[in-house]
């Protein structure tokens, strides 16, 4: 078995392109039975802990993955990650492991390839500027997969502190983007044809974001689960989709009224019916996907053992 660090991970440099397509073909194999995706286990400890494990399984390509993820609000005043994770890679042949890779690396790859996987669908091809509600390690991710199939000349970016809309403006224009910031969201909504929001947690956080201050044909990745929309005010016209109705259907809370939705990331690959609906906004909305985990995965485990990299474990029998 591997063991894979976040380090030989990042140094395999993979295209969220690659790992986009084998989501989309999983996800397609999922509707013809051959791959299954498992809703999310999730306990909530008094202290405010919070513990998930994760669940999907491919014919073909023959693997599973199950992800581990723990996290505590309280590690910022303990000077650590507020989350952690691991990622174990099993072969579907045999059921033995066969890599465990670093969880918050992985994370942030097959995030912004869920949601490249809707924007290829549902964006105008022709989408140069994006705009960032957030800008931790999902706006760079995002920025990075966006630049891979879309020609992004400027990016917009807006956060909490001013700190972190420099941080990541600096850091932007150092990936041949112009970056913009602003202390207005509502400027960031008008000006974007591309819209991520990844506003963290927070007990004290209100939706803040309207819908109507968008541009009537742009795409918006909701990678906050949506947290910090007012999706009250979503125009009915409007296409919502969400990663997986099995998945929502077990949730403690709905990711958005039922009624709003139109459909999930599976049937939205298999049918492309989102490309009807170009004259309107287009939302993604999600928690994230095992099926997600599975691509990601398979994708840096087959680079890594063809790059030769990674610590080799012996399992005991």
């Amino acid at each position: 078995m591997l063991m894979l660090t976040a380090q030989q991970l990042s140094s395999l440099n993979l295209p969220a392109k690659k790992v986009a397509e084998n989501i989309r073909s999983l996800l397609l194999h999922r509707m013809n039975k051959r791959a299954v995706n498992l809703p999310k286990l999730s306990y909530s400890a008094p202290d405010g802990n919070l513990f998930q494990t994760m669940m999907a399984v491919s014919e073909d390509p023959p693997y599973a993955v199950t992800k581990s993820v723990g996290l505590s609000p309280h590690n910022m005043g303990r000077g650590l990650p507020h989350i952690g994770s691991t990622v174990t890679l099993f072969d579907g042949v045999t059921g033995l492991p066969l890599a465990l890779l670093d969880g918050a690396w992985l994370t942030a790859i097959r995030t912004a390839a869920l949601t490249l996987v809707a924007a290829l669908q549902l964006a105008s091809k022709d989408s140069s500027q994006i705009g960032f509600v957030g800008a931790g390690t999902q706006a760079r991710s995002h920025l990075r997969a966006f630049q891979e199939c879309f020609p992004i000349e400027k990016a917009v970016v807006y956060s909490r502190t001013e700190e972190s809309r420099r941080e990541f403006s600096n850091w932007a224009n150092d990936q041949g983007v112009r970056p913009l910031t602003t202390e207005f969201p509502e400027e960031l909504l008008e000006s974007c044809q591309i819209v991520i929001s990844s506003v963290p947690a927070s007990r004290n956080l209100k939706p803040f974001l309207d819908p109507n201050r968008l541009s009537s044909n742009s795409f918006i990745g909701a990678v906050d689960c949506g947290r910090s929309w007012l999706f009250d005010r979503l125009d009915p016209k409007d296409w919502v989709v969400i990663d997986d109705y099995e998945q929502e259907r077990g949730a403690h809370e709905p990711l958005i009224e039922k009624s709003k939705v139109n459909q999930d990331l599976s049937q939205l690959v298999s049918d492309g019916s989102g490309k009807q609906f170009a004259q309107y906004r287009r939302f993604f909305i999600f928690r994230g996907l095992a099926l997600g985990d599975l691509g990601g995965a398979i994708t840096a485990y087959e680079a890594a053992v063809e790059a030769g990299i990674g610590e080799t474990l012996i399992m005991s029998s």
